[in-house]
């Protein structure tokens, strides 16, 4: 803010610019002619405009600068947008080493600092300047219509529509556009939405108008994929475009509201800034952290950001790091393969696999085991990268393989599990099987009575015989000590407001129901409608289809060097095993989705 009149006048008083006679005959011109104090000052010949910089100066310990001395270079001039130079009063003259010599008439505003910062990505050297002199630049900058405007305005009208709208617009939108959201968050009060540094969480979300743009946007699009459920935020550069787009329910959809593209920098600046990494590096990927609480809530972005020919993109995994609700319910078990699956779960000792693609809930599966079976007489201990769910009574620790441990060893999930087993551990989760060691020490730890609980990635249940047996574990290991594998999918759900039922099924799906096996005499088909609370997709919330492999003797027999997974999975069905097909089509027949969904899912 600037120097208030009597902060101003004692300041000129002690320096000898002002007496008390000369003071009285500013204050009368101030009151008679509407001018500030300097300008009063100047215009009675009381002080130059040199000597009240020079003492602002000194004042606010911040360089001056005389700009009706200099000739300002429109180039260098322009690259604030003409509204937002005469809003904050301030206009760039000169570059020097790389940063911008920004003038000011009140260079205290660190706000106003920040938001040039992060909005055009350069460092700026702020100047204090007199507000006639700020005026007259500004008018003299953008009143010459020079040839390079003309580009740029030539340019501009290539640009989409939405981009085309002024600063000060674009803050009141995005002022009401966060206050709409927060007002539809109904897990949360606004005042109750926290983000910073997991451990030194800061309130970001009390925003008054005044605060800077880009900081409004930030909290406009947290909010919204915290209002939608979103797994997942993308903020994407395109050619004249900034997209973000929200995965929810396994599928990408566009915001509700769109960001001009001017703020793609400064968006990409912010994000870099809350997750702690370097913002001045454009060239390489980096990672980083969020954390974020809604009414005691707690939540963590796992940030990616890689760079792109138009420039940075950013992913933000939104990690629900409450565990007390984890259950294995929230999974869409058929009762017969989840009964099955706890029964291999309260075993004492073994090694349980889930396995799946990236993105299929395997995860959360296994925090959801541990949920289940977590005693407290049971020492439990996990590994994981990241850790995404907290769950109470169980020691959770995360590896990190950047970290040396000497002797060219990393932390990374073997040198953990090496060193949980000398823990006194009952039951150990380990995030993935990835290598050879890791699958060793696994299986020598379930059998040698500890439960073992890990993912494993493969396409469905009876590969990962096959995939351990690759990675160098014997077969006969993989025999005495695996207990079971579940292969998952996570499929979308007919929303529960709208679906109706299908009075005609195709023959295709029909037929396909009765090569699987499935009974669906007594079937509830549905199909998709559309309404509100889906966002007229028809498809709200999402499920998962299982194919639960439990070791019999059967299977354990044919787990010789070369067995070939054909013939795993032949005697796995012949002993009972229901494949992901026919799970996902059981499903269909109860009405939950789409024949096409689980075509897409389990194929």
């Amino acid at each position: 803010m600037p120097m208030m009149k009597s902060e101003l006048s004692e300041a000129l008083l002690e320096a000898g610019i002002l007496d008390e006679e000369k003071y009285k005959q500013v204050q009368s011109e101030c009151k008679k002619s509407g001018k500030d104090i300097i300008s009063a000052l100047v215009d009675l010949q009381f002080a130059s405009k040199e000597q009240i910089l020079q003492l602002l100066s000194r004042e606010w310990n911040v360089r001056m600068v005389e700009l009706s001395q200099i000739e300002v270079d429109p180039e260098v001039g322009k690259i604030l947008p003409k509204e937002l130079a005469k809003k904050k009063m301030m206009i760039p003259f000169g570059k020097q080493n790389g940063k911008i010599l920004l003038a000011m008439q009140d260079p205290r505003d660190l706000f106003a600092v920040e938001d040039v910062e992060m909005r055009f990505g350069f460092q700026v050297v702020p100047h204090v300047a007199l507000a006639g002199d700020i005026k007259a630049t500004i008018s003299k900058v953008y009143g010459e219509k020079a040839a390079t405007e003309e580009a740029v305005e030539e340019e501009e009208k290539e640009v989409p529509k939405e981009t085309q709208i002024s600063q000060e617009e674009f803050a009141e939108n995005a002022q009401e556009l966060t206050q709409e959201l927060m007002g539809s968050l109904k897990e949360a009060d606004a005042s109750e939405l926290e983000v910073g540094k997991a451990e030194e969480v800061e309130d970001i979300m009390q925003v008054d108008t005044s605060a800077p743009e880009v900081e409004k946007i930030v909290n406009a699009v947290i909010l919204e994929a915290i209002r939608l459920k979103a797994s997942d935020i993308h903020v994407e550069p395109f050619e004249k475009k900034l997209m973000v787009r929200y995965r929810v329910d396994g599928a990408l959809r566009r915001s509700s509201f769109k960001i001009p593209f001017i703020f793609r920098n400064a968006l990409i600046a912010k994000i870099k800034i809350m997750s702690s990494m370097n913002i001045t590096e454009r060239r390489i990927p980096q990672d980083g952290r969020i954390a974020i609480k809604v009414r005691g809530k707690p939540y963590e972005f796992r940030v990616n950001i890689v760079p792109t020919v138009m420039g940075e993109s950013a992913v933000l995994r939104i990690l629900d790091r409450s565990g007390a609700n984890l259950t294995l319910d929230q999974l869409g078990f058929l009762t017969d393969t989840k009964d099955r699956f706890l029964d291999a779960l309260s075993k004492p000792y073994g090694l349980i696999l889930v396995c799946g693609p990236t993105g299929s809930g395997k995860s959360f599966t296994l925090m959801a085991a541990l949920a289940a079976v977590r005693d407290p007489e049971d020492k439990i201990l996990t590994a994981e990268n990241p850790v995404e769910y907290n769950l109470e009574g169980v020691v959770q620790v995360q590896v990190n393989p950047d970290l040396s441990l000497g002797e060219g060893r990393k932390f990374d999930f073997s040198a953990a599990l090496r060193a949980f087993l000398r823990q006194d551990p009952d039951t150990i989760m380990v995030g993935e099987i990835r290598d050879e060691e890791t699958g060793h020490i696994a299986c020598e730890a379930a059998m040698t009575g500890h439960l073992v609980l890990s993912t494993i990635h493969t396409n469905d249940a009876t590969s990962v015989i096959g995939r351990l047996a690759e990675m160098g574990v014997p077969p006969y290991l993989i025999a005495s000590t695996l207990e079971c594998v579940l292969a998952q999918r996570l499929i979308r759900t007919l929303c529960s407001k709208c679906k109706e039922p299908e009075t005609h099924p195709s023959e295709e799906m029909l037929q396909t129901l009765d090569q699987e096996g499935v009974d669906y005499k007594k079937a509830s088909f549905m199909k998709i409608k559309g309404c509100d609370k889906c966002g007229k997709r028809g498809m709200k919330g999402r499920t998962a289809i299982h194919e639960l492999l439990i070791m019999n003797d059967a299977i354990k027999g044919i787990c010789k060097p070369g067995v070939k997974n054909d013939d795993v999975r032949e005697v796995a069905i012949k002993s009972g095993m229901r494949t992901l097909m026919q799970d996902g089509l059981a499903k269909v027949a109860m009405g939950l989705t789409t024949y096409e969904e689980i075509l897409s899912a389990a194929k």
